[in-house]
């Protein structure tokens, strides 16, 4: 190994001379971003069940924009669920 440095090799200067590197600086602290803008508060009926609670809230969001869109219902659908619910509405007379 003629190329392997020995203890009597002499060290580079820079090595012995140069200061540590210093630590970069701390990036600026930002403001924190503004809240968005909250969903109107909808006035949900009592008689409606817990589990829906959470749909209604969350087509709010839709509704005002935020995410999303409505899908087009077809009328097959709409008429089952305008039934539905006249049905629903006699029975809780």
């Amino acid at each position: 190994m003629a190329n392997a440095p020995t203890p009597a090799d002499p060290q580079p200067p820079h090595a012995q001379t140069e200061p540590p590197i210093p630590a970069p600086p701390s990036p600026p602290t930002l403001p924190p971003a503004p809240a968005p803008p909250r969903a109107p508060e909808r006035p949900i009926p009592e008689h409606v069940a817990e589990e829906v609670r959470h749909v209604l809230a969350w087509m709010a969001h839709v509704d005002a924009g935020r995410i999303g869109h409505r899908i087009p219902v077809s009328p097959e659908i709409a008429a089952n669920r305008d039934s539905s619910t006249a049905l629903f509405r006699r029975l809780r007379k």
